[in-house]
């Protein structure tokens, strides 16, 4: 063996410890956090590489390329964010504070991210992304099927659970943006007014939809 194999051998093995030794789980929460406050077309790979203390390589051979990095961002989101805040509507409580309760608890001023990571990106690269399009229609679609389970435990709104539950997403997805330029008490009226004209919606209108 000579010394030019040895020397080839003790960089891969370098490389690779590099490439072990980080989390995966914190890099893509420093990605998020990047994502969020420039946009995914303002953040630039070696951004990414200065923020997370990854070289390029160790990334690439994770992620693939910077949208993998964006795609287990998201994904992320969902599993560590995004799911504790969906268990709320399982709440035992009355319908409206349950919902109110949950659409807020995406805007708290005390969280790191305010808002919606999903609509967030969605805004940015939905349509020109089927791969993110694909993600924030499976995350909706999901949040569409948690409102049907939480609107079908009340007599009111258990006949029309699905029409009042598309309604929902569409406040949703309004308040995840406009309501960040507001203050609290009015992030609350916001949400509070949008979930009080979804549920008072006449059932004939709702049949005819």
């Amino acid at each position: 063996m000579n010394d030019n194999t040895n020397f080839f051998i003790l960089v891969t093995f370098k490389v690779k410890m590099r490439y072990k030794e980080y989390n995966k789980n914190k890099v893509l929460e420093n990605c998020i956090l990047l994502f969020w406050n420039k946009g995914f077309n303002g953040t630039s790979v070696n951004e990414i590489v200065e923020a997370t203390g990854v070289n390029r390589f160790s990334l690439y051979h994770e992620f693939e390329n910077k949208e993998g990095i964006l795609y287990n961002a998201l994904k992320l989101y969902k599993e560590r964010y995004s799911q504790t805040k969906f268990k709320l509507l399982q709440k035992d409580a009355e319908l409206e504070a349950v919902l109110l309760e949950f659409f807020l608890s995406f805007l708290q001023n005390e969280a790191a991210f305010q808002g919606c990571f999903y609509i967030h990106i969605g805004t940015e690269l939905a349509d020109n992304d089927p791969e993110i399009k694909a993600l924030i229609k499976e995350y909706l679609s999901d949040l569409e099927s948690l409102f049907i389970d939480c609107l079908q435990k009340f007599s009111d709104t258990q006949e029309h659970a699905s029409f009042y539950a598309r309604h929902l997403i569409g406040l949703f997805c309004t308040s995840m943006s406009f309501c960040l330029i507001h203050t609290e008490q009015q992030k609350v009226d916001y949400i509070q007014n949008g979930i009080n004209v979804i549920l008072n919606k006449k059932v004939d209108y709702a049949t005819s939809t």
